[in-house]
């Protein structure tokens, strides 16, 4: 929910640099995600992002999705609209003191998977094909940001171990900690696989579909020079929660990746591990948001699927042998 006088200010600032104006909701995210719908049907996001090195972040974000789009990647990917004076971003002041980054990008056209009610095995199997061509399209890609340490990136998923005290249930803290032990007992051994740039947050908000498809991709600002397997990895971990038979569809998603792009043995070997370090580092960082804004639901609304899932995945194990290729 946006408060008036901050729909206001946001709408001046899209007449200024772009012309437009419209109707705005926020969207789901951490940064200020805010979809524009103008009065001629035209519908837009505008992202506002702070930090040191978002105005690199977004000049990375626009060279990857050309990459991706020159080397051939025939799904709908975002553009980002350069303002009057040309420039890929501008200042927004949100705040007397605090001075944002704002870019504008056209509105992907199809429905989030998270919007799906039923997903299909034929829909499990694209989102793995889709993965696959596009970390094959910006394979070579490269930029300094990508190389900058973020929250979410996979090799690092033991930086958000301290925040199991936030996990209150006591069964529950538990569990995330054999999450984090199963991590563990791979991550010596990622330096050593094959690595690229990947998008690195492919969550059901941010691949669109339609009819039993996969349509686009959104949101390439946490995209991160990491081991290629970490992409299927995150990608499992989003696309098989509250599906009735979990290891079952991730059979689909891993066949239809490696039938784009051939896994080696070691990658297969730690992919288990890795989907449950990334639904730990959910569960920590959701349950510390709940405990310092209760009142931003999009901030935690994959913590009950996350438990859940992690509960049923340590039911089988998690060695290679668990992976069901």
């Amino acid at each position: 929910m946006l408060a008036e006088p901050l729909k206001n200010m946001i709408n001046e600032f899209l007449f200024v640099n772009y012309g437009i104006e419209g109707e705005l909701h926020r969207l789901g995210g951490e940064n200020l995600n805010v979809s524009v719908s103008s009065p001629d049907g035209a519908r837009y996001v505008l992202k506002i992002v702070l930090g040191d090195a978002a105005e690199g972040a977004v000049q990375m974000e626009h060279r990857l999705l050309e990459h991706a789009r020159k080397a051939g990647f025939t799904l709908e990917l975002p553009v980002i609209i350069k303002t009057y004076k040309g420039n890929l971003y501008s200042g927004i002041k949100i705040h007397k003191n605090s001075l944002k980054i704002a870019y504008l990008m056209n509105c992907v056209s199809g429905s989030t998977i998270e919007k799906t009610p039923d997903i299909s095995t034929n829909l499990l199997l694209d989102t793995g094909r889709a993965m696959a061509r596009l970390d094959q399209s910006i394979e070579g890609f490269d930029d300094p940001c990508t190389h900058l340490a973020h929250q979410w990136e996979l090799p690092q998923a033991g930086q958000h171990r301290d925040k199991i005290e936030s996990v209150k249930d006591p069964d529950e803290r538990e569990l995330v900690e054999w999450a984090f032990d199963l991590w563990a007992s791979v991550a010596e051994r990622l330096p050593a696989l094959p690595h690229q740039v990947i998008h690195g947050d492919a969550n059901k908000e941010n691949l669109l579909a339609a009819n039993g498809r996969i349509t686009g991709m959104v949101d390439f600002a946490d995209a991160c020079y990491n081991p290629r397997v970490c992409e299927l990895a995150v990608l499992l971990a989003y696309m098989v929660m509250d599906q009735e038979d979990p290891m079952s569809a991730a059979r689909y998603v891993i066949e239809g990746y490696s039938g784009v792009l051939e896994l080696q043995e070691r990658e297969l070997d730690v992919l288990f591990p890795l989907v449950c370090g990334r639904l730990a580092v959910s569960v920590c960082m959701a349950s510390a948001r709940l405990s310092e804004d209760p009142d931003h639901p999009n901030w935690f609304v994959s913590l009950a699927p996350a438990l859940e899932l992690l509960g049923r995945l340590r039911s089988v194990g998690g060695g290679a042998s668990t992976i069901p290729v």
